[in-house]
């Protein structure tokens, strides 16, 4: 897989570009731009989606290794469009709430497919070996994986109770990745998960139980990802999106309060906190965000590349098109030109050390063993570059009240 290449050749990168004249930022504009970022965001992503249905239409049509590894690609190219918008999430509560339909991991595969004997799955979860496409009985719909994921209400869902437990992940990005990559068992040292693509054959050569109804599932998974980020990309609609009018409407300090909120959150509760310091604490692959693909890494140079795109008030699309205009960065100059300085140098810092590990092309399902003293070193140094940033982070939020002035 040329991950690397992906990450590289992206036309998505944020980049430290210096500073500007920043007279005509004013608290207003920035928070109006802000709507404008994260609509090109759900664009890319909504787009990035299609190409991913278009290629696993094409894999079931005639399912082949050439055509499983193009739908993969599809898929690392979708994840990581997607992983730029997380800057989003925590700061706004209509994106909290349906996050969950679209990247909610971690999971227990087992209640989705086939697992090894030694799968081990989340403590006190009784539905992590149901296994919906081998052992379940009712058709596979884009309804049916929709009522048993997560957060669905478990009154109005197929099973009652199956959407009570975290990890019962049934759609989204992870769901999909399992899908096509399968377990990773690390049965060689630095492949992902490798599900033969037999695994979709129909009839005489296919393989692991009924495969047309695993074919039903990735369908129905893939259409359905689209249909959960067509909606967020219509929340956010410039004038006409619900959610950016509601936004719209807030006093301007609560808007910037979001936006500074979304940008520390990300930073360290997430990232730092939960998608790196618990793989380190429990040295378990299954608790890395991408762990049956083996790209937790690219995904996490993505989330770092979305703060400080979003920082920066500029974004370049998927098609080459570059947003820019008034920034956080640009009230933070007026007010703490010191503040702004050293907070892009801390981003760019986080961004460059991400990408070096990316680079290195070691996963980090390899790094976070106990055995691997430098590995966990590296990912410590990490969490430490992502705390000196949102220190900082935190400043520029304890700020809001004097940006909105302006």
């Amino acid at each position: 897989m040329l991950i690397p290449l992906l990450i590289a050749a992206s036309p998505l990168q944020a980049f430290a570009s210096p500073p500007r004249p920043v007279d005509d930022a004013t608290a207003e504009a920035v928070t109006r731009h802000y709507v404008e970022l994260a609509h090109a965001r759900y664009q890319d992503s909504f787009a990035q989606a299609q190409e991913l249905l278009v290629a696993i239409r094409a894999f079931l049509k005639s399912p082949s290794p050439e055509t499983q590894d193009a739908a993969k690609e599809a898929w690392l190219a979708a994840h990581i469009t997607y992983s730029h918008s997380e800057v989003l999430r925590f700061g706004n509560p209509n994106v909290d709430a349906w996050e969950g339909h679209v990247n909610a991991w971690p999971m227990d595969e087992g209640l989705i497919d086939y697992v090894a004997d030694g799968y081990v799955h989340h403590e006190g979860n009784p539905y992590a070996r149901t296994n919906l496409i081998v052992e379940g009985r009712m058709m596979i719909t884009d309804d049916l994986i929709a009522e048993y994921r997560n957060g669905a209400d478990p009154k109005a869902a197929a099973a009652a109770n199956i959407t009570d437990v975290e990890s019962n992940v049934t759609t989204g990005y992870h769901a999909i990745e399992f899908l096509l990559w399968g377990q990773d068992l690390n049965a060689e040292p630095g492949a992902a998960g490798q599900r033969p693509y037999t695994d979709y054959v129909v009839g005489d050569g296919g393989t692991h139980g009924p495969t047309s109804r695993r074919r039903d599932y990735l369908s129905a998974a893939a259409r359905l990802l689209l249909t959960d980020l067509r909606f967020m990309l219509y929340q956010w609609m410039p004038e006409k999106g619900r959610y950016t009018r509601e936004y719209e409407a807030l006093p301007v300090e609560e808007r910037l309060r979001r936006m500074t909120l979304g940008l520390g959150s990300l930073s360290f509760a997430e990232v730092a906190s939960e998608r790196v310091r618990v793989a380190l604490i429990t040295s378990d692959q299954e608790e890395e965000q991408s762990c049956f693909s083996d790209t937790s890494l690219e995904a996490l140079l993505a989330n770092v590349l979305g703060i400080e795109s979003m920082y920066l008030g500029r974004y370049v699309t998927a098609s080459g098109k570059v947003i820019e205009g008034p920034s956080i960065a640009d009230l933070v100059m007026k007010l703490d030109p010191e503040l702004d300085r050293r907070l892009r140098g801390e981003m760019r810092n986080t961004v460059e050390f991400v990408s070096k590990l990316v680079e290195a092309g070691q996963p980090m399902d390899e790094l976070i063993p106990a055995e691997n003293e430098a590995g966990r070193k590296q990912l410590k140094r990490l969490m430490e570059l992502l705390r000196i940033q949102t220190v900082s982070l935190e400043a520029v939020h304890g700020m809001v009240p004097q940006l909105a002035k302006l």
